[in-house]
């Protein structure tokens, strides 16, 4: 398209040489003159050509302006658009973010409650580990005591036995030694008498040979022997005394050590009794964790389960994250890349509009002529054309888009109400089965309370069973114990009554001898010193072999201290022990009475002997204090240990047998409630994992639909914002252009019309007449060229639109299957990915549910297994129990033959055991006193420390209930707000943008609707008023060709002439007469964006010719100053030019403002009426 830039330098450099030089096209109408001569027709040609060419560069800037303002409420539409994406990306990047920090909030709350699971379950590791280990223990000392309880049974059997042989033995041994004895001393004292009667026989005969000599020594003898014997009776006397007082002295120590040991009895009995009670109190305490520990257990792997789906949902909450901002993420990159393309297209179509810019420039100043003109003119027309053609393209496949949009926009909320009438079904599921699970826990509940009501109703029967058994038993050892008493005191007051008759008779007798052999003890004192020093010696013997004895008996003690039934064995071996001891001690009294009857007249020696046996019986009493304090303090001590070893042991081996029988029955019971509540679990578990599965894959399906939809939505608008500014920026520079050209063109027809004017004055009368009679014939021929031409333009553009079309809707259906095709195999990967995930986790699960199944059939068989062996063990041991019993009733047999025996041969023994069993009474009691102190004391401290734990159980018990009714109330808040929950901000924010895009689109699409049918009104209009301009009678000699003459009628047409060769660029070479006809007959039906152009003439000046006829033409084939015939004369403006100005400039406005519909007609026959007027002005405007 030439521009007046081309232009300008042409006339400047013909200007500088003359000062009315012609024009190129001048010079070239010139050249023509040599072969045809310039006629008035040419110059109306020129003239018309001219006045269509304004009015098609009106009608251009006109759709120039309204495609600028368009494009630049798409822009701004784009760019509210860019906005809210950018808005949008933020808020969901900010999303993301918070999501992303909620999650690894998650996990590190997951990663605490964890490490808590596993600390717990290391704690319970290590009480189950304790337990066993305890249990161990408690087995191997079971079995170390039942081993050693049997060996010494054993031991103690065969002691007894040995015990009663050696006694036998002794028993035995002492009656042979006592017979031997009183036959030797019947056959000294035979041998005596025999001796003494010699003795006295010879006396007598030197008594009487001496009688007078020696009865005054007899007499003096008399006397002494007789202060002697009273002397010996009254150290007789003494040492009995001090004899009696040393019996009663041992018999008061054995009296206290009896007390002693029994008051040490009872408090091993009530200690017994006190670690029974605080065994079963710990049993009950244990029974109790473990069931709290069950409870907690539970409760801890609810809450796990519970945890296990939050983190479920989180892990999956955080793949969908992922997902979508992996989709942003490419989504961006993609934009970027697409930016940076636009940005490089950008640049590049800047060069080629620079490049083109010169090459314009470059052509500008190549062009010559009107031809060349008409020609790039045409050839932007077309381009122009084939731009509207593209932009309606684009226009419809936006329509389609649009239309797409919206039939995908109703389908997807088709399926969010799907999905959220799916959501409500699946939430009342839901709520059914946590309704149907809760009614099962309280179900459990009371049963289990009902279970353990049962359970401390047998608890109690037990407690009172064994109390009663206790009761029965000590009833029957305190019967016992009495029963024994009475036969004691029975026994002592026979040997009481025997004791005191054996002594009226000794004393008899010991008179009776003392009389008889008074006289006899003098000749025996050698004999009787002898015997006395073999007494000595052989009490000494004694009293080492009772030593011995008692040491003996003390290694039994020690050995018989563990057992609780071998304590009367050795009370009653200790008895004897002391009967024995008091049996000699007789024994040695009758031996001292009668030495004492044999040696009243040896003072001397019984002075040696009484100092000797001071001496002696000072150290015998050290001795036997040291020994009775050391015997009572190892007996004490021993009894005590010996007997809390024994209480304790049989608390433990009662403890262990309850403990069993209980704890199996508490297994067995706790195997089949934890199987019924497992199975209860599982299934309950396995309904809300297929519903929390059901739910994400549906949320999962929902997003993945949405994230397409928004990454389709994301594409198209950012294809259609590409086009956009494509279109915007071609829209720019072809405005740009059209401005450069149409300032240029105004420059250059000002400067040519100020030329022309100043030169060719002269010259425009002698045309006239030429001009208006080869006007109409030119008209005529230009209008059927500019026909043909247009019809040409026309078919080219026609097609080049179909093409065009036909190329873009191609293209938009490659890019739609091309888009659709991606759409569909991501959406195919994605659910194939999906489902390998969903298998490879429900494979997993199924393996880990597998693995548990197998688990817990091994843990039933290793049940099983240990239930058997535990029936096993308790039947060996009640075996072994039966067999114990046997043995122990066996041996009371044995030890009741051996009390018997004892009973009958030591009748004698039955006084020193009463007064021994009734200072084993006092010690008794004392040691009851005592025990009951110490029972009240240990009583009151375990109440204490029960209460103290009783408190911090129920202080934890209700720590617990306060937990579990918070985590109800927590799981029935969650629960309403699940039920009654708001829909998410996000999805309230999609949901509005989704709207504000619909009703953005809707409201585009009407707008563009309604232009649609603004434009084809105005086009219809347009084309009315240039049908009415473009007449075919056109007004000869005035600036608009077209316009009619009503009164002026023209003259015929004079015979064109031949045309010459020089003048054929000017013309089209389809111009014939009949094209000229048909352009006029086609005047009418012009383009309506024709009379756009009208108000550019508004600008131009009115031109007063004068009237008088043309001079001739010159002769000459180049004149040298014949000027060109000026449309107006320079600087006149005309009175009624604003008013045509105004007329023209308010055409298009009032055409615009018209709409459609009945009212748009009323505003199509006013516009017609409008244009009527404005030619009539026009006309006496321009008229001459």
């Amino acid at each position: 398209m030439a521009s007046g830039a081309g232009w300008q330098p042409a006339y400047s450099t013909l200007t500088s040489n003359t000062k009315y030089s012609p024009s190129p096209t001048a010079s070239m109408f010139y050249d023509g003159s040599l072969t045809l001569e310039y006629t008035q027709d040419l110059h109306l040609k020129m003239s018309k050509k001219i006045a269509q060419l304004t009015k098609v560069i009106y009608a251009l800037n006109t759709k120039n302006d309204e495609h600028e303002e368009e494009i630049e409420s798409l822009k701004e539409a784009h760019e509210d658009e860019v906005q809210h994406i950018v808005t949008e990306t933020r808020d969901k990047i900010m999303q993301y973010k918070s999501k992303m920090a909620d999650e690894a909030d998650l996990r590190r709350r997951l990663a605490s409650l964890e490490e808590s699971v596993e600390l717990h379950e290391h704690m319970k590791r290590q009480a189950l580990a304790e337990f066993e280990m305890y249990r161990q223990r408690m087995e191997d000392s079971q079995l170390c005591t039942e081993a050693q309880h049997t060996q010494r049974v054993v031991s103690m059997s065969r002691e007894v036995e040995e015990m009663r042989r050696d006694f036998e033995e002794k028993l035995r041994a002492f009656s042979q030694a006592q017979a031997q004895f009183e036959a030797d001393k019947r056959r000294a004292l035979e041998e005596l008498r025999a001796t003494h009667r010699q003795e006295v026989e010879e006396v007598l005969n030197n008594q009487q040979n001496q009688s007078a000599t020696s009865t005054e020594d007899q007499e003096k003898l008399a006397e002494l022997h007789r202060q002697e014997v009273e002397a010996l009776m009254e150290r007789v006397e003494e040492l009995s005394k001090d004899k009696v007082r040393l019996v009663e002295e041992y018999e008061a120590k054995l009296a206290k050590a009896q007390e002693y040991y029994e008051r040490e009895l009872e408090a091993m009995r009530r200690t017994h009794q006190l670690t029974t009670e605080n065994l079963l109190a710990w049993k009950r305490t244990e029974v109790e964790l473990r069931k709290e520990f069950q409870a907690q257990e539970t409760a801890l792997q609810r809450s796990l389960s519970k945890l296990r789906s939050e983190v479920q949902k989180a892990q999956e909450e955080a793949r969908e994250n992922r997902d979508k901002t992996n989709r942003l993420q490419t989504s961006l990159a993609n934009a970027e890349g697409t930016i940076k393309n636009l940005h490089k297209q950008l640049e590049e179509a800047i060069q080629d509009g620079e490049i083109w810019v010169m090459q314009l420039k470059d052509t500008e100043y190549e062009l010559d002529g009107s031809r060349e003109r008409v020609q790039q003119q045409a050839t932007e027309i077309l381009h122009k054309a084939s731009q509207i053609g593209s932009l309606q393209a684009t226009q419809m496949s936006h329509e389609a888009t649009i239309r797409n949009l919206d039939q995908e926009q109703c389908r997807l909320k088709e399926k969010i109400s799907r999905l959220e009438e799916e959501r409500g079904a699946l939430l009342n599921q839901s709520q059914a089965a946590n309704e149907q699970h809760k009614q099962q826990v309280v179900k459990l509940e009371q049963s289990l309370r009902e279970e353990h009501q049962g359970y401390e109703k047998e608890l109690s029967r037990l407690r009172v069973h064994f109390e009663e058994e206790t009761r029965r038993f000590k009833e029957t050892q305190v019967r016992a114990l009495e029963e024994m008493e009475e036969k004691h005191q029975a026994m002592r007051e026979e040997a009481e009554q025997e004791k005191e008759e054996e002594k009226t008779l000794l004393v008899a007798k010991m008179s009776q001898e003392f009389e008889i052999k008074r006289l006899s003890l003098e000749e025996q004192r050698d004999r009787l010193q002898q015997q006395l020093d073999n007494l000595k010696e052989e009490l000494s013997a004694k009293l080492n072999m009772a030593n011995q004895e008692v040491s003996h008996f003390q290694e039994l003690v020690r050995e018989g201290q563990q057992n609780l039934g071998s304590a009367q064995t050795q009370i009653s071996c200790l008895k004897d022990t002391q009967e024995k001891l008091r049996v000699e001690l007789d024994a040695t009294r009758a031996r001292v009475r009668e030495t004492s009857n044999l040696l009243t007249d040896l003072q001397e020696e019984i002075e040696t002997q009484k100092q000797q046996h001071d001496a002696r019986v000072m150290s015998i009493r050290t001795e036997e204090k040291q020994k009775m304090d050391k015997m009572a303090d190892d007996l004490d001590q021993k009894w005590r240990d010996a007997l809390r070893e024994e209480v304790r042991l049989l608390k433990e081996e009662l403890n262990e047998e309850y403990e069993a029988d209980k704890q199996a029955a508490l297994t067995q019971l706790s195997q089949q409630k934890e199987l019924e509540m497992m199975a209860a679990r599982e299934g309950w578990q396995r309904k809300v994992e297929d519903l929390l599965e059901q739910i994400s894959l549906l949320k999962q399906s929902l997003e993945l639909q949405l994230s397409q939809s928004q990454s389709a939505l994301q594409q198209l608008q950012s294809q259609f914002s590409q086009e956009r500014e494509l279109l915007s920026q071609q829209l720019k520079e072809m405005q740009r252009e059209h401005q450069r050209r149409d300032h240029r063109l105004q420059e250059a027809h000002c400067c040519a019309l100020s030329t022309m004017e100043e030169a060719r004055q002269h010259q425009i009368r002698a045309l006239e007449e030429r001009l208006k009679q080869e006007q109409r014939e030119e008209v005529h021929a230009l209008k059927e060229a500019h026909r043909r031409t247009l019809d040409i333009l026309r078919q080219q553009s026609d097609q080049e639109l179909q093409t065009l079309r036909f190329e873009l809707e191609d293209e938009g259906k490659a890019k739609l299957a091309s888009l659709r095709a991606e759409l569909n195999h991501l959406h195919a990967t994605a659910i194939e990915h999906l489902k390998q995930i969903h298998l490879k986790e429900n494979s997993s699960a199924k393996r880990e549910v597998e693995k548990a199944m197998e688990h817990s059939h091994q843990q039933e068989q290793e049940l099983l297994v240990r239930i058997s062996d535990l029936q096993a063990e308790l039947c060996s041991r009640s075996n072994r129990i039966t067999d114990l019993d046997h043995e122990i009733h066996s041996l009371n047999e044995t030890i009741d033959t051996l009390t018997r025996e004892l009973e009958l041969k030591g009748k004698e023994v039955l006084r020193v055991r009463s007064e021994a069993n009734h200072q084993i009474r006092a010690h008794e009691q004392d040691f009851a006193k005592r025990h009951d102190r110490e029972l009240g004391e240990l009583s009151v401290v375990h109440h204490r420390e029960l209460q103290i734990m009783l408190v911090d159980f129920n202080k934890a018990q209700e720590v617990l209930k306060d937990k579990i009714s918070a985590l109800q109330i927590l799981l029935e808040g969650t629960e309403e707000k699940l039920r009654h929950r708001e829909s998410r901000p996000e999805d309230l924010h999609l949901i509005a943008e989704l709207r504000e895009m619909v009703t953005e689109r809707e409201a585009l699409v009407k707008k563009l609707v309604d232009d649609k049918k603004f434009y084809q009104l105005e086009l219809v209009n347009r084309e009315t008023g240039f049908n009415k301009v473009f007449n075919s009678s056109a007004n000869v000699g005035v600036i608009n060709p077209l316009i009619k003459h009503r009164n002026i009628s023209p003259p015929p047409p004079p015979p064109p002439p031949p045309p010459p060769p020089p003048l054929q660029p000017v013309s089209s070479p389809t111009m014939t007469d009949e094209g000229e006809e048909e352009e006029g007959q086609d005047s009418n039906s012009t383009s309506p964006d024709l009379g756009k152009a009208l108000p550019l003439f508004s600008s131009l000046p009115p031109s007063p010719f004068p009237q008088h006829p043309p001079p001739p033409y010159p002769t000459s084939p180049h004149p040298p100053h014949h000027p060109m015939p000026s449309f107006a004369p320079p600087h006149a403006p005309h009175p009624q030019e604003p008013l045509v100005q105004q007329s023209f400039r308010s055409l298009p406005e009032a055409d615009a403002a018209t709409p459609s519909g009945p009212r748009g007609i009323e505003a199509e026959e006013e516009s017609k009426e409008y244009v009527a007027k404005e030619e009539e002005l026009y006309a006496q405007y321009f008229s001459f």
